[in-house]
């Protein structure tokens, strides 16, 4: 019966996955379904990033996800996804379940979601948190929302990209919690660029201040490990500028959100870009600091 058959369809375990998107991230999260032993394809804009994976990349976003249980999309922003769903929806295998890992916000989330269902395929708002080093260790946190037996369809690509996983309902949740997370890191990043440029301006060792707050209620893992790469001029990006400051903008725009302090943490990572630090590390930010 129908209804039979949709219910084996949902209980079906992924084991093949088309990557879209083979930045920093996308390309460490192809990698690790690679090694995992899954069936991938890939498909990258510029075609050079998909030339390590051999015979694994295809020609065309279509021709990658021809025949995929999983399509999984990491890509820039809302824009990209958007042309790049022109084109592979008409070509996912009927009830394929779309892993739609790229920040876009949620307005485009549920965008997205919409057109799955109308497309006839599932649908996971699916971001994920973390940076170059946890991607390429397959230590990432998913962010999840969707139905339970998508998820668990999908557990397969979970285990190889994530070490943990936060459910939260329905899309677009996911995407709404990914932009409050990536609005915290915004934060606390320009705080550290300001308050080393403090203690640097007042004549103190900006190194004497991650002294001062280690082991104590402020301090954090992050603080010490951006302090350190501020100090050492060690702008090497695991999270771009232009990727944090395309979320902040994404944060600031969404409807109900107070845009005010993002508004003034969007013009501090722009104006680190507008310096010519745009593809630098988020650290980078300190130097907006130093005008």
């Amino acid at each position: 019966m129908p209804g039979d058959d949709r219910r084996m369809s949902d209980t079906k375990t992924v084991q093949s996955v088309a990557v879209l998107g083979l930045g920093m991230m996308g390309g460490a999260m192809a990698q690790r379904l690679v090694d995992a032993g899954l069936d991938v394809r890939v498909w990258n804009r510029s075609p050079e990033k998909a030339e390590p994976f051999g015979d694994r990349a295809a020609a065309s976003a279509a021709e990658a996800v021809e025949g995929a249980d999983a399509v999984l999309t990491m890509l820039f922003d809302a824009d990209s996804v958007r042309s790049v769903a022109d084109d592979v929806l008409p070509a996912m295998t009927p009830d394929a379940i779309w892993i739609q890992a790229s920040t876009t916000g949620p307005v485009a989330a549920q965008e997205f979601a919409d057109r799955a269902r109308e497309a006839g395929v599932r649908f996971l708002d699916a971001p994920v948190l973390g940076t170059k080093a946890p991607a390429e260790q397959g230590k990432l946190t998913a962010l999840l929302a969707g139905a339970d037996a998508d998820v668990e369809a999908i557990q397969p690509v979970l285990d190889a990209i994530s070490v943990k996983q936060v459910r939260v309902g329905a899309p677009p949740q996911a995407s709404a919690l990914k932009i409050a997370a990536n609005a915290w890191i915004a934060t606390l990043t320009a705080g550290i660029g300001q308050s080393l440029t403090i203690a640097e301006r007042l004549g103190v060792d900006p190194a004497d201040l991650l002294s001062a707050v280690e082991g104590s209620a402020v301090d954090t893992p992050y603080l010490q490990m951006k302090g350190k790469a501020v100090i050492g001029r060690d702008f090497t990006p695991s999270f771009e500028v232009t990727g944090l400051l395309k979320d902040v903008r994404l944060a600031a725009e969404t409807p109900g959100v107070d845009p005010t302090l993002l508004d003034a943490l969007a013009s501090l990572y722009a104006s680190a870009a507008d310096a010519g630090h745009g593809d630098e590390d988020i650290a980078a930010v300190w130097h907006a600091f130093q005008r």
